[in-house]
């Protein structure tokens, strides 16, 4: 396939897969006249791809992951996957858990600015994040 069609089939741009072919994350053969010849194994390694960044998991760690699961066996690839997605599933609730914080803070912030008195007095920065401590 050239890489129009593997673009269409794939829905992944043809800048994106040049960007992927210089990271080695997928490959292809040139043409006599320079063109970029992909095999039907692409397709599969794009999906696996797509399905790793909707696990937001970085590209040479996709890398890594599709060497192990290009050279080992399932349970092989499982032993190496699990580890890593425990990992990424207590970033996210790290991160979940600090943006509640967060949000907390912000509501309180807002409900104390909501209820202000006006004043004729230059503001000070504690008068608005006052709830926040």
């Amino acid at each position: 396939m050239r890489i129009s069609e593997v673009a269409r089939r794939s829905g992944v741009p043809a800048t994106t897969l040049r960007y992927y072919e210089q990271l080695n994350l997928i490959s292809s053969t040139r043409t006599s006249n320079g063109y970029r010849e992909y095999g039907s194994e692409v397709l599969e390694r794009l999906s696996f791809i797509h399905g790793a960044k909707q696990m937001d998991l970085e590209l040479d760690q996709i890398k890594w992951l599709l060497e192990v699961t290009a050279t080992g066996t399932c349970t092989n690839t499982r032993d190496v996957l699990h580890p890593l997605l425990a990992d990424r599933l207590r970033e996210v609730d790290d991160t979940i858990r600090r943006l509640e914080e967060l949000r907390a803070g912000l509501a309180r912030s807002l409900d104390y600015v909501a209820t202000c008195p006006d004043s004729t007095r230059p503001c000070q920065s504690e008068c608005a994040f006052k709830a926040l401590t």
